[in-house]
């Protein structure tokens, strides 16, 4: 096994190698070769490279050993596209035009199959969307049936589904209640953390650190820059109200078999019973670094539960990037009710 790992990390190298190997060529080739007859050839070479050679290249000696198709590879020549109209030279430029006209009408085509592409998940996503709404009262996980049912459960829908559940949390769930069902035990957990008192304190420090932020930063660099500081500022205080409604509406679920976790926008998961191994109760856990890769924390708040599990299971953290985890650690109102229930539900817990 040791021997196969060691090959593996040595063909990942020479494979990397090679591929830098061609860009660094390209790169001196494109920028220290004279002025002359040749330079349509030499551009039209170096675009070759970067928008067809390395991006073929690089799915076949690294995403093609994932199993990933060659569709997924489809948008690389966009990216080296981009990246060749940056390493060219300014005044060479003008060639990519009168060399690569075949180029731009096949980016064209890969822009106006990726928009339909879109379209059609857009489209699909929406039915989906409808069809869950209908069976369940909460939107967020008729939101969630709809993503993961329509474009599947990796790193990209993840993003998909925070942003979209991040949207309806922070402009359309303002004049909804809590959904109500029947045998369903639930736990909150934005009550004694304090959580509308903290959003507000965050609130007021975000803005008055982004007005002194975007003044500093426009008056020394750019007004690019400090607007694209001022939006991330914005976007900051857009997932912390996001998250607080999130909390108020949706929480910690306990129905027959299966614990429901949606702890705000920081952790999401859908627990099986027979796989929580303990549930202890304290007044304050100190959640170790040791512990990182393994666990799933409040972020915001001390835990006062940790859930320890028999085998990992998938959760969402931050941004919904799902990873497997094996301790839960939850900060409840009442985290003695939720031991509780949980000894019931598990007996042999």
């Amino acid at each position: 096994m040791v021997i196969r790992k060691l090959r593996l990390q040595r063909s990942t190298f020479w494979s990397l190698g090679v591929l830098l190997f061609i860009l660094a060529a390209d790169i001196a080739a494109i920028r220290s070769f004279p002025k002359g007859g040749y330079e349509s050839i030499l551009v039209y070479a170096f675009l070759i490279d970067f928008m067809l050679v390395v991006p073929f290249l690089y799915w076949l000696l690294f995403m093609r050993r994932r199993g990933k198709p060659i569709k997924k590879a489809l948008l690389l020549p966009l990216f080296g596209a981009v990246a060749a109209w940056f390493v060219l030279p300014a005044q060479r430029r003008h060639l990519v035009t009168d060399v690569a006209w075949w180029i731009e009408l096949a980016i064209f085509a890969l822009e106006l199959a990726v928009l339909y592409a879109e379209a059609r998940l857009v489209i699909k996503l929406v039915r989906a969307f409808r069809q869950a709404r209908r069976e369940r009262p909460d939107t967020a996980e008729a939101l969630r049936v709809a993503v993961h049912g329509g474009i599947g459960r990796g790193r990209m829908p993840s993003f998909a589904l925070h942003d979209a559940t991040l949207l309806y949390y922070l402009l359309f769930s303002w004049r909804r209640k809590r959904p109500v069902a029947d045998g369903v035990m639930t736990f909150s957990y934005h009550k004694e953390t304090h959580q509308a008192l903290y959003c507000g304190i965050f609130t007021k420090i975000i803005a008055l650190e982004g007005i002194f932020t975007h003044l500093v930063v426009a008056d020394l660099t750019t007004a690019w820059l400090a607007w694209i500081v001022t939006v991330g500022d914005l976007w900051l205080l857009a997932l912390i109200w996001g998250d607080y409604r999130a909390s108020v509406l949706q929480p910690v679920k306990l129905a027959g078999d299966v614990l429901t976790i949606r702890y705000g926008m920081r952790i999401q998961s859908d627990i099986p019973m027979s796989r929580i191994a303990e549930v202890s109760v304290a007044r304050e856990y100190r959640v170790y670094d040791k512990e990182h890769g393994t666990k799933a924390t409040p972020v915001l708040g001390t835990a006062n539960v940790r859930i320890k599990l028999m085998e990992p299971t998938r959760a969402e953290g931050l941004l919904f990037q799902p990873r497997a985890v094996d301790v839960v650690y939850l900060a409840l109102d009442d985290p003695h009710a939720f031991k509780k229930a949980c000894d019931s539900a598990v007996p042999s817990a």
